[in-house]
Formats: structure tokens, sequence, C-alpha cells
């Protein structure tokens, strides 16, 4: 794969959330043979087979989980090093209090 920008990264880092969302569904609802039984009298059986390989599928959703907790720390190390462009931190736009000229300080209520 190419090399990606941040912003890139994050868009394919989302991409990636929510394939591993769409297989873990799949994976839940196709994990065993379910046998349902209809019927007035519920004695028509309606059995439901697994679809696809268990364990290819969670083998597949494994990979993801990694691919993501890979992008997630490549995207935390990168970001660490990169300086943020035209700005410079000046904590003197904070302010400072300074008490009113004139006016007592209001003792405090005690209870």
């Amino acid at each position: 794969m190419s090399k990606l920008t941040i912003n890139e990264a994050l868009s394919w880092k989302k991409t990636l959330q929510e394939r591993h969302s769409e297989l873990t569904g799949l994976r839940n609802t196709n994990s065993a043979e379910r046998t349902n039984w209809r019927g007035i009298k519920g004695d028509t059986p309606e059995t439901v087979k697994p679809t696809y390989d268990v364990v290819s599928l969670d083998r597949t959703i494994s990979g993801l989980a990694r691919e993501m907790r890979r992008l997630d720390m490549a995207i935390k190390a990168t970001n660490a090093k990169a300086v943020v462009k035209d700005y410079d931190c000046d904590e003197a736009v904070l302010g400072e209090l300074v008490p009113a000229v004139g006016v007592e300080s209001v003792p405090s209520v005690q209870r």
C-alpha cells in the first residue's frame, strides 16, 4: 500500500473499523447451524447452515483488528513528530486576573 497522510490514514482507519464491524456481525450470525421449528404445530423444521467458513472469517476479523492497532500506533507516532504549521503557542492570551482598584476582598462565607 502507498504512504498515507494523517488525514488519509484516519479515513482508512474508519474504513477498517466499519469492515471489522460488518464481519463481526456476519460471524455472529453465521457461526453455527440453527434449526427453527415452524408451522401451526411447530412440526416443520427450518435449518440455517453457515454460509461462510467460520474459522476463515474469524482469521480475517483478527487480521483486521491487528491492522487497526498497527495503523493507530503509526498515526500516533507520526502525530507525535508533526509540528503544527503557521502557529506559535502564546500562553499570554490566557490572561492574568488583576484585582480591581479600590475593592476589598470579600471574606469567604463559613458554614
